[in-house]
């Protein structure tokens, strides 16, 4: 069941955005409360994202590893684990493919783990963004025959390498692929494909990231090995619980949907992310400063970056080494060297945004479906975040493509209601190399095939989005139900915390604030660009809150002014300093006037 909603759709926010009333969970909630004992604010939380069922609900509420579907269920698993118990008894040589980025960094240091413990140590190979691109390459499967590696494994990639997998082929070179982005009818030269997006796949954990398909693999064959007797004094069972905080930071990460599977490893996961037993993660959370509970802000702001700066402009395989490794000086010394290249990202994607945005701008790119800009000298690795910052700005699918002396490279991000996977798929004439998912995509090209992309892809999306009678272009803000400076304590916050973890598919609940004024602003941040504020209602009671960046819109100078008569709307997040825990309004955008859904 879906979630009812109401809006008022003839006046927008300040930031342009189309404000949305869930009121599903008005009804539904209160006979939830009652029958399941939670309390109603829960229940409405719960039953505003289409969950309504009792059993659903109890299930959503308690995640329970018992609840994950049998891996055998995925297409080709038991062909890979045949082939995997003949590599692991014969001790043949193994190397994991991965990707750069978070997802590819977990999903190779979860099988180097894994392998590991079974006494077979297999070899990371990620290929390098600028010199190889993205995926497998002819050239790696010949660099890694030439190694004495008997049996490749794709991870977070490879469902469309088909002249790496003819060429491995040719080399008798054994190859599985894991992978979770989307596919073509054609399958690729390989001993098993395991992707839960495969388009003869029947399952229904299409929205796995590439580490969930990699621990999926890892379940499956060590079942398969303990049925055959295989663990021993010398080899004890591996704990694969303890390989769930790889899986976690890559969910969190890769804003794959936190629902069904994802949500249970993502919630047990978080638990093991916290203990900090890798060495990895117990590195980046000193760094970080990070001394409590692990949550998904930690791992998608805090400690994802970092992993993936390596792979963004330096050594693409820093991350995966880090949170493999079972040396905790080797750890720190890649934390730091991450931590350092991080900040050394945000100059460089700084000083790119500067210029797309001008770029943008001056040639009105944000009249189209959607959003193509390119620049020579661009570093491949910040065009994807630079193409999550334009897409926010705009809400228009956004490609930024560098054009570089090896050739051009594109990143794509997307909104609600445009699949870019299936776009890029359908631009692949065009293309040198694509490939991706509904919310993110990749793309090689010839510069002179730009032009002829962008048009393509603005055919393509606006087939997609013939037909349909809302604005696909208005961002919709959703609103979960009011609340008041007196209502936002510790209560509030671990009521609201038990529908916890939140991301992409189980969105924060949003509460919306009205009759308060603000009675303190002040820019704060090295740039000033975020705003500090206090907000009073009319009994006097107060709420503290933040506004990150938000000097970057109308929200920051409408903060600073104190215009009255605004409704404001944000999360609940608890804030401690000096050991002292206060709530806080994190403001996400304002209601000029007073709203009433």
């Amino acid at each position: 069941m879906l979630a009812q909603e109401t809006s008022n759709k003839n006046n927008l926010s300040l930031t342009g955005k189309q404000w949305i009333l869930r009121s599903a969970g008005f009804t539904k909630g209160t006979e939830l409360s009652r029958a399941l004992g939670i309390p109603e604010i829960v229940a409405r939380i719960v039953t505003n994202r289409g969950i309504s069922d009792i059993n659903e609900v109890a299930n959503f509420l308690s995640p329970s590893l018992k609840d994950i579907p049998d891996p055998s269920h995925l297409l080709d698993m038991d062909k890979a684990v045949k082939r995997l118990v003949t590599a692991i008894n014969k001790k043949q040589k193994i190397a994991i493919f991965g990707d750069y980025d978070v997802d590819g960094s977990c999903a190779s240091a979860l099988l180097h783990r894994y392998f590991s413990s079974l006494k077979n140590e297999p070899l990371i190979y990620i290929p390098d963004r600028i010199d190889e691109g993205y995926g497998p390459n002819p050239k790696a499967m010949q660099t890694l025959k030439e190694q004495g590696i008997d049996l490749v494994i794709t991870v977070d990639c490879g469902c469309v390498a088909f002249d790496a997998m003819e060429e491995a082929k040719k080399l008798n070179l054994d190859v599985i692929i894991t992978d979770h982005h989307q596919c073509t009818p054609i399958k690729p030269e390989c001993i098993a494909l395991i992707n839960p997006n495969r388009i003869d796949e029947t399952s229904n954990c299409t929205m796995m990231c590439g580490a969930g398909v990699a621990f999926y693999m890892a379940m499956a064959l060590n079942r398969q090995l303990r049925d055959d007797g295989f663990f021993k004094d010398e080899i004890k069972e591996p704990n694969l619980l303890k390989l769930l905080d790889l899986v976690a930071v890559a969910n969190i990460c890769d804003m794959v949907p936190l629902t069904g599977v994802n949500r249970i490893l993502t919630d047990r996961g978080l638990k093991i992310l916290s203990q900090q037993q890798n060495y990895g993660f117990q590195a980046l959370f000193a760094i970080a400063g990070i001394e409590e509970q692990a949550n998904p802000y930690h791992a998608g702001f805090l400690i994802g970056p970092r992993i993936n700066a390596g792979g963004r402009i330096a050594e693409c395989d820093m991350g995966a080494k880090l949170l493999s490794t079972n040396n905790s000086t080797t750890a720190v010394e890649l934390a730091n060297r991450l931590s350092l290249l991080n900040e050394e990202r945000k100059n460089i994607e700084a000083e790119t945004l500067e210029k797309a945005l001008e770029k943008v701008e001056k040639e009105k790119l944000y009249n189209n479906n959607a959003i193509v800009v390119s620049g020579e000298g661009w570093h491949p690795g910040v065009i994807g975040i630079v193409a999550s910052r334009i897409k926010a700005k705009y809400y228009k699918p956004t490609f930024v493509i560098a054009i570089t002396d090896k050739g051009c490279k594109g990143s794509g991000r997307s909104i609600l209601g445009v699949d870019l996977g299936k776009a890029v798929i359908d631009c692949k004439p065009i293309l040198t190399a694509g490939g991706g998912h509904k919310m993110a995509a990749g793309i090689s090209l010839e510069e002179e095939n730009i032009k002829t992309f962008t048009k393509k892809l603005n055919e393509c999306i606006s087939q997609q989005i013939k037909g349909i009678e809302e604005d696909t272009f208005t961002q919709k803000q959703k609103i979960d139900g009011f609340v008041t400076p007196a209502s936002i304590n510790k209560n509030l916050m671990e009521m609201v915390n038990r529908c916890s973890p939140y991301g992409s598919g189980n969105a924060e609940p949003v509460f919306a604030i009205n009759d308060v004024s603000i009675s303190f602003s002040k820019a704060v941040g090295a740039d000033a660009s975020h705003v500090t504020f206090t907000l009073k209602d009319n009994s006097g009671c107060t709420i503290k809150g933040i506004a990150f960046r938000a000097m970057e819109t109308d929200i920051g100078p409408a903060l600073l002014s104190k215009v009255k008569n605004l409704t404001f709307c944000g999360t609940i997040q608890k804030n401690t300093w000096q050991g002292v825990d206060s709530y806080q309004l994190q403001l996400i955008d304002i209601y000029n006037g007073k709203w009433q859904g």
